[in-house]
């Protein structure tokens, strides 16, 4: 028993360090190494929702097990009650086979948040632009993040680089949203069914009318998610936090901080001919990121005839960047996109108006 105790009590000891270090840090993990006992016994708690889907058993793997017990810094009761509740309403859910029902039935521009590339570890790149977004519903919001996790996990690195980094630009923020609903309904699936996920939030040209929305998240917010966030100017100078160029060299190599630059000014500077256009979910159909606005007449105006498609500026594709668009991840999350999303009310009609047709595969 006392050596028991005394084990305890030193793992106690590394994991108070280790969350110490951990926190605030964008690059570092808590709870590097687990008590393996402490893993096979939250395992044998979950075992029989396992034994009864195929699915579940598929995706429950020993790494999955390990996230859900450093989410909880060791905590097996805690651990055990997160990981069963994600069993149970990934049982319910399956949402490995859906896409988000607001982008493929109501709007091709309902948001604009999307897997687009890897960090310098090797850690997944999310970027979302806010003003993009068409939708400000919480709960097709939270739709939608569920959608990018699903479509990223099973193309995530191995422990301690399995999470993403996520930039939010925020040029074109506004009192329309404003809602701390959608904040809560994402940070909230985060927390239940995504947790040590997310590594990290870089968000950029966060105006001063933000302040009021970020005191009023934190409230509710995790603590720990919260000393994630990283506050940086906009690449034209606008916003608050630490200056553009050394965050992004920070985090990303030279051809992402490109594109990331590139899709930011070109959002800027060319924004009433974009905002109208872009949709991340009709170039992953068609195959074709940096021609925009050729889907419209699925979306009719009541008014005005469909206007012309424009390009990309200098051909900048918006599904991330050319060493991006060869990788197998690339090449999964559309394939994924293109099963999954095939019986929207708008998706499915994309192959009739797609430039050059939908690509059966990105190979």
């Amino acid at each position: 028993r006392s050596d028991t105790a005394s084990r305890r009590r030193s793992r106690a000891r590394v994991m108070k360090m280790d969350d110490e270090a951990a926190e605030g840090d964008l690059h570092g993990r808590a709870m590097p190494v687990l008590d393996q006992d402490d893993v096979d016994a939250l395992a044998r708690a979950v075992q029989p929702i396992l034994d009864s889907d195929e699915a579940i058993r598929r995706w429950c793997t020993r790494a999955n097990v390990e996230r859900f017990l450093r989410a909880d810094r060791g905590n097996l009761a805690k651990a055990t009650k997160r990981l069963t509740d994600t069993l149970k309403w990934r049982v319910a859910e399956r949402p490995e086979t859906r896409v988000c029902s607001a982008c493929i039935n109501k709007d091709l521009r309902s948001h604009y948040m999307n897997f687009v590339g890897w960090d310098r570890r090797g850690r997944a790149l999310v970027y979302s632009d806010i003003g993009l977004a068409k939708d400000k519903t919480p709960s097709t919001n939270a739709e939608h993040c569920m959608q990018v996790l699903e479509l990223l996990e099973p193309n995530l690195r191995p422990f301690p680089n399995d999470q993403y980094v996520w930039v939010v630009d925020f040029h074109q923020f506004s009192v329309y949203d404003m809602n701390p609903g959608v904040a809560s309904a994402c940070l909230g699936l985060f927390a239940r069914s995504y947790p040590e996920r997310l590594a990290g939030m870089i968000m950029v040209g966060a105006p001063m009318l933000f302040n009021g929305l970020y005191r009023a998240v934190c409230a509710f917010a995790d603590p720990v998610t919260v000393k994630k966030v990283r506050f940086v100017v906009g690449p034209d100078g606008k916003g608050g936090g630490k200056a553009f160029d050394p965050v992004m060299d920070e985090f990303f190599d030279a051809e992402t901080k490109a594109w990331l630059a590139a899709e930011m000014m070109e959002n800027r500077k060319r924004w009433k001919e974009v905002a109208k256009r872009k949709s991340w979910m009709a170039a992953t159909f068609a195959g074709r990121g940096s021609t925009h606005g050729w889907w419209q007449t699925l979306q009719p105006s009541k008014t005005k005839p469909p206007e012309p498609p424009v390009e990309g500026e200098g051909g900048h594709d918006i599904r991330g960047c050319e060493s991006f668009r060869a990788c197998d991840a690339f090449k999964n999350v559309a394939q994924a996109v293109r099963s999954r999303g095939a019986h929207g009310a708008l998706t499915s009609r994309l192959a009739d108006l797609a430039p050059e047709g939908i690509p059966e595969s990105e190979e």
